[in-house]
Parts: C-alpha cells; structure tokens; sequence
C-alpha cells in the first residue's frame, strides 16, 4: 500500500461553509485546495474501494499525475504515487476483469520529446503498478483518452486522440484489449472529434463527432462490432475542442442529447442543444448564451429538480452553471466559480456523501494553481 501524504485536514461533512449561490443553487470551495499543478483533467472513481470518490489528476509539466484518495467528506490526501509526467487525457475503467478501476493516461509532447501513454493496473487498493505496455504512441501528443467496448466484445478499449508533432493535426487511434489488459492496435479509423455514447438505447457504444467549420456526423454499432453512418449535418459554426461536448437525456424523453460548445481558445464560439431522435439524429437549436471560448461541459442535476444542468470549465473566464428547464433548454444562472483561470477537465460526482452533485475544478494554467472542490450546498427541494 502507498503512504498517504500531503493534506493532514479533518473535518465534518456538514462542515459549515461560505457559498456562492444563485436563486436556489449555491457551491462553495472545501478544503484547502491541490496542487499547484497545471492539471488538464481530474477523473472520479473509487479506486481503493472503500465507498467514494478517489481522483486521478492528469498532470502536464514535469510535474508527476497524482492519485488523491477521498476521505468520505470530499478531503482528499495525495498517495505517494508519482505516475506519468505530461500528462493530458485520463481514464479510468476495468481494463482486465478483476473488478478494479485501472487507469491510462495520455502524455503530451508539444515542444518536447515524445512521451508514450501509460497503461496502470489497480491493485485493489488504489495502488496503480505501470504495465509498461507500449502503445507506439510516443511521436504523438495524447491529447484525450476515452475507455469503451468499441470491439462490443465485453472488455474496454482504448480511443485516443492526439496532437501530431510536428504539424499540429489531430488524429485518433483505437487499441483493442484482449480480455487481460494487453492493447494492440487496430486499423479502425473514427475522426478525431469523436466520442461514444448509446444513441440509440441499445446497449453499445455509437459514435458521435464534429469536424471543425464542417459540421456534425454520428453512426450507430451494429451490435458484431461494426459501425454504419445514421446521420451527417452540415454546421460551418462548430469547433471541434476535446470534450467540447457532453451527452445526456436534456429533455426527458429517454433519449441521449448533446449540449455542444464551439469556442477556440483564442475565438468565442455559439453553443448548442442538439436534442437525438433515438436512432442516432439530432435537431440543433442555439443555446441563449452569448458566445464563449473553449469551454469543457458536464451535465448533472446540480440544483435536484430532477432534470439535467450544466457547468462548463472556461477558458480564462470564471467557471459557469446553466440550469435546465427538463425540456432541452438551458439558461445561464448567473453564477460564476473561481477566478480568471484558464480551466479545462473538471469532475462531477458526490464527492462528500450528502446525495447532491459537486464539482472538482483544476487549474490548467501555465503557471499552474489549486485545483478546488467545489461542494453542492444548495437546499433541498
């Protein structure tokens, strides 16, 4: 087992707080905050099973990524794990069937040498060993990593999506698992804006993706491990930005729905609802915000109406919640968290065990800074 460094806090759950709220919805920071690092994505799962959420923070710089294990409150105490440098993109997920979250992450080059993605296995405790497994990946710039049953075989493979270097082009490559956790890759070729989601509500992965000043195409599996196209629609607004689109049922139906920003990170962009139809199509209609740089969306129900919300990690601007009305329209809330941080992959999930949503938002900053839990202290319906 690993030490446990870092943080000595202890406090209640119920720990009294100053909130920032709006109307009924209302997060306030906990704890001391983590860090500094220039941390692309926090990921959420209960990697030493003891009934909450742990968290994996992919690290850039030469700063390692980090494993910080939950106290059940939302307090969170480092390991003495130091995983992979560079770190961009990561996963979590049951890579060889023992019932663990392992984890891969996604190594970044840009400007640098080349740095392969890693794959680790969970010993059950939350201790992650690197397999040493070679992706042949190491000219490339990992710059998203998805785990998912592309294959429909009953195991995770690997989709990830990179920056080449040199040239600065996206490209995207899928790693089979065998069933153990060993990877090889495969000649499926899926654009790089993609992502997989059941648009269809048959139980296995479809794709979704966007091409930046093209539009949008989604196709659905056919069960055997084969893909067909369902739907293409032409939308010269949108950009493509890694995990510049989340799904979700936005309007109750039972249906997967997309809510879709287009910001870069130096132009703002239009965001979207596209609500699907059930067999992979969608209707867009513009969302009533005003244009926004690159912004990383994750849907909840934040305010526990029993619909679905949204915040969206901003670009250099404070991280904002939109408040879902259970019919596929979204509005601004007016409330704002943090700073003028650059920010990219936050979490969400009920990190202090008090039944509500909370957000884990990092700072991807050059200069790096705190990544800070922000706890849900909103009333109860």
């Amino acid at each position: 087992m690993s030490l446990r460094l870092g943080f000595a806090v202890v406090v209640a759950c119920a720990a009294a707080v100053s909130a920032a709220a709006a109307e009924d919805l209302a997060f306030a920071p906990l704890g001391p905050g983590y860090g500094p690092a220039v941390t692309f994505q926090i990921v959420l799962g209960d990697v030493d099973d003891d009934g909450d959420l742990d968290a994996v923070f992919a690290n850039q710089g030469s700063t390692p990524s980090r494993v910080g294990l939950n106290d059940g409150c939302g307090i969170y105490t480092f390991t003495d794990q130091n995983l992979a440098t560079q770190g961009h993109g990561a996963a979590l997920g049951d890579l060889d069937g023992d019932g663990d979250l392992d984890l891969v992450i996604a190594c970044a080059s840009l400007g640098g040498p080349g740095r392969p993605s890693r794959v680790y296995m969970n010993d059950g405790h939350g201790e992650f060993e690197d397999t040493g497994q070679s992706l042949g990946d190491a000219s490339l710039s990992g710059n998203l990593v998805e785990l998912v049953d592309i294959e429909n075989d009953g195991d995770l493979d690997i989709f990830i999506v990179y920056l080449t270097i040199p040239g600065r082009a996206f490209v995207s490559r899928v790693f089979a698992n065998d069933g153990l956790g060993t990877f090889s890759l495969t000649e499926r070729e899926f654009p790089f804006g993609t992502r997989f989601c059941d648009l269809d509500g048959d139980g296995d992965a479809d794709a979704f993706a966007k091409e930046s000043g093209v539009g949008y195409r989604a196709w659905i599996h056919d069960g055997n491990g084969g893909y067909y196209a369902a739907w293409e629609s032409a939308a010269p607004s949108v950009w493509y930005e890694p995990s510049s689109f989340a799904f979700g049922d936005l309007n109750g139906d039972g249906i997967v729905d997309i809510l879709d920003t287009n910001g870069s990170w130096t132009n703002p962009g239009p965001a979207y609802v596209l609500l699907g139809n059930g067999a992979g199509g969608f209707d867009r209609h513009p969302l009533d915000i005003s244009p926004m740089l690159a912004a990383w969306p994750v849907l909840g129900d934040f305010d526990r109406d029993g619909d679905l919300d949204a915040a969206l990690a901003c670009v250099g601007k404070p991280d904002r919640v939109l408040i879902g009305d259970g019919a596929g329209t979204l509005t601004d809330s007016g409330l704002r968290l943090g700073g003028n941080l650059m920010t990219a992959g936050l979490a969400v999930g009920d990190l202090d065990a008090d039944g509500d949503l909370d957000l884990f938002i990092p700072v991807y900053g050059m200069t790096g800074g705190l990544a800070v839990v922000w706890r849900n202290v909103t009333a109860a319906p």
